[in-house]
């Protein structure tokens, strides 16, 4: 019980038993007052009529005395009235049968009223002739009794309902301190700082708000501190100070990730920007104008080659370069003439025109399973021969010969394995240090028509080529919930969204009719979302995650950590766990600053009470690793392929 309806239920209790008391005492006053008045009027009565019968002249004129003590009896006020001679005789008596309906049994029966008797001599002259007796009825003491009892328990209710609503808002403004208090200790609970602005005027309460209002700030300031040290980390690590792209380093752990054939990811374009005569440039102009140059050059590449997926870095002090998953060339064509062609205009704007710096723009294909040194040596040949090309050229090397239009053919494709349902869902489990199973994420494969099993970087492209990402997304959540139905063991299914489920409405509200038809499955269920569409879509993906904790959830993101930029966000978005971008898994043995990076992310998640788990986990030295740094959960072949979701 809280300690508002404690004093609540204190003070009702105290004004009760005060008005009780009062009420009691006054109701025997009352009860008193009447008791003597009854006495009284019973003495007075006898004696008064005592003397009137003395006064008749005919002591033997029984009939004279019969119609006196009518006279005073008619009255109502006495239960019986006899006269009796001096040898106890009857002479004559009157009583009255009335009964009392005006008083409930229960009332008379409680207080009890004594029936006084008084007595007065009836005498001829000096000679006594008989004795008079008078008792006073009490049914109209009761009357009297019945009705200040009920005006004293009328206005005591009144009395105490003031009392106590009077009570209650008091206690209501004196304790709101208190219920501050209160939302200020379950924010802290939730990794939220709240400070209360409005200080109290009881002293005690002062005193605890100052502290209370103390910690939170020293809370605030750890939170900002692990944040900063994060920040300032990730950018020592991985940025460029120039561009704010990713440097090199960064440039190599994401490309080794997307070349890694254990990984589901889809080939795509690689495109590389070289600046030529940019030495000429900064000694002409000032190695000021030069960072510029590169600055907007770097723009220019994110404006044109902005993809969902796409990466961007800074090789070295002339070369800029982009990644672009799940695109073929013929998607950038357009724009890489484009930025060939921005590049006098931003000589313009800065000012130096003159001088002979230009650009060499030179794209190639990719795919999982290539090492990264050969494919930057494509990337230098097809640089070359955009060279020769003349200034501000752009060159594709296609190193895929067998390339052909199949458009047709892989829409017929996917619409066949749907409508034949050979789609199978595969998962990969997420484990602690005691192999206590997290999640199981899952993997969507295609059965092909031979019975080969197709991993999704071999379908993916062609279902974004073809805008079936949503159809594709429902499918996967239909066959979960269809197995969380017959697998009651199952543990917590991570399912990844696409952005899909922010432009589609209608895959947006089937998803929410889908969740609320399977209510009781719903906890048993994760949605996973990219941290760069969480970052860049923040209005409309937070909006959507409020609506899928609602149904209970659990929320996470993925390719957590490769992208440049503050991480204050975790303190509202309040995720359940974060998955590690698999370009740490790379580079966490050996590089220093990826384990400091790593365990600052670390910290920061387990002040908001978030789980970090380590992505493509191969081998004893990664797992150790992460571990020392302290990720929670671990995923990857370590512990074994995907497999069935069945199995």
């Amino acid at each position: 019980m809280s300690l508002n309806k404690q004093m609540i239920l204190f003070i009702t209790s105290m004004v009760i038993i005060l008005l009780l008391g009062t009420f009691a005492l006054n109701l025997n006053n009352t009860k008193n007052f009447l008791q003597d008045q009854l006495q009284s009027h019973a003495q007075d009565t006898a004696t008064s009529l005592g003397l009137s019968l003395s006064s008749i002249e005919d002591p033997e004129d029984i009939s004279s005395m019969e119609t006196m003590i009518n006279a005073v009896f008619d009255r109502g006020y006495y239960s019986q009235i006899s006269l009796i001679d001096m040898e106890n005789a009857p002479l004559y008596e009157r009583k009255n049968s009335k009964s009392m309906d005006a008083v409930p049994d229960w009332f008379i029966n409680a207080i009890e009223l004594k029936t006084p008797e008084a007595q007065a001599l009836v005498q001829a002259g000096w000679i006594p002739i008989g004795t008079l007796s008078v008792s006073s009825h009490a049914g109209y003491a009761y009357i009297e009794l019945w009705k200040a009892a009920t005006n004293l328990l009328i206005w005591f209710s009144l009395a105490a309902a003031i009392a106590i609503l009077i009570a209650i808002y008091t206690l209501k403004v004196l304790l709101k301190p208190l219920k501050d208090m209160e939302k200020q200790a379950e924010a802290i609970v939730k990794k939220e700082y709240l400070i209360q602005e409005n200080i109290p005027s009881t002293t005690e309460f002062k005193q605890v708000v100052a502290a209370m209002n103390g910690m939170v700030t020293k809370l605030k300031a750890v939170f900002e501190r692990d944040a900063n040290t994060a920040e300032k980390l990730q950018k020592m690590a991985y940025q460029d100070s120039v561009t704010g792209l990713s440097n090199r380093r960064h440039f190599e752990m994401i490309v080794d990730s997307l070349l890694d054939p254990n990984e589901d990811v889809p080939p795509g374009i690689i495109c590389l920007i070289r600046v030529n005569e940019l030495k000429a440039l900064n000694d002409q102009f000032g190695y000021l104008v030069g960072d510029k140059l590169m600055k907007s050059l770097a723009d220019e590449m994110k404006l044109q080659l902005h993809h969902e997926k796409s990466v961007f870095a800074r090789l070295n002090g002339t070369e800029l370069i982009a990644v672009l998953p799940g695109l073929v060339a013929q998607q950038i064509n357009e724009p890489s003439e484009c930025i060939t062609q921005a590049m006098p205009k931003i000589l313009q704007t800065l000012k130096a025109d003159s001088a002979s710096t230009s650009i060499s723009l030179a794209y190639t294909d990719y795919k999982p399973g290539q090492s990264r040194g050969p494919l930057l040596g494509n990337l230098d040949f097809a640089i070359e021969q955009a060279e020769e090309l003349g200034s501000n050229s752009a060159y594709y090397y296609n190193t895929d010969e067998d390339q052909t239009d199949s458009t047709d053919s892989w829409e017929q494709t996917l619409n066949d394995a749907i409508d034949e349902k050979r789609f199978l869902l595969f998962q990969q489990s997420a484990y602690n240090a005691k192999r206590s199973v997290h999640d199981q994420e899952i993997f969507l494969r295609l059965k092909d028509t031979d019975g080969t099993i197709r991993s999704a970087a071999y379908f993916m492209p062609a279902v974004e080529q073809f805008h079936k990402m949503a159809e594709i997304d429902q499918l996967v959540i239909d066959l979960a919930i269809e197995h969380l139905k017959t697998h009651p063991e199952t543990p917590l299914l991570s399912i990844n969204l696409s952005k899909a489920i922010l432009d589609d409405d209608y895959f947006h509200k089937t998803l929410l009719a889908t969740l609320a038809n399977n209510a009781k499955l719903a906890h048993r269920m994760a949605f996973e979302l990219p941290e760069r569409l969480v970052t860049e879509q923040k209005a409309k993906t937070w909006s959507l995650i409020s609506e899928l904790k609602q149904f209970g959830i659990n929320i996470g993101l993925d390719h957590f950590g490769t992208r440049l930029g503050n991480v204050r966000y975790l303190q509202d978005l309040k995720p359940d766990y974060i998955k590690l971008d698999s370009a740490f898994t790379k580079a966490i043995e050996n590089d220093e600053q990826t384990r400091s990076y790593v365990s600052s992310l670390c910290e920061l998640a387990d002040s908001l009470d978030i789980e970090v788990i380590a992505m493509a986990v191969e081998n004893e030295e990664q797992l150790k690793a992460f571990n020392e740094q302290g990720v929670n959960y671990s995923q990857g072949y370590y512990y074994g392929a995907p497999s069935t979701l069945d199995d």
